[in-house]
């Protein structure tokens, strides 16, 4: 088998050659992008961890579009057991 980038060719002495080409290609990053491994919170943008402390979650604030580290809270109003 040979592989050419965006094509591979297969050999096989009963059919002959066969191509199988890839139709157009998309690049989804630029050419010099390298992955980071191992990216903290405190490197990404929309993220504050300023005062951050144990129990926090992580929480979307919509006020200023950023994800921040707030107490997790909800208010039970009804609770429904069933029937005993």
């Amino acid at each position: 088998m040979a592989l050419d980038l965006g094509s591979v060719s297969l050999r096989n002495t009963t059919l002959g050659t066969i191509t199988v080409q890839q139709p157009n290609r998309t690049t989804l990053a630029a050419s010099d992008f390298k992955p980071k491994p191992n990216v903290s919170l405190a490197e990404i943008n929309d993220v504050s961890t300023l005062g951050v402390e144990d129990g926090e979650s992580l929480v979307y604030v919509s006020a200023n579009n950023r994800y921040e580290f707030k107490v997790a809270s909800a208010a039970v109003t009804t609770i429904d057991g069933g029937l005993f």
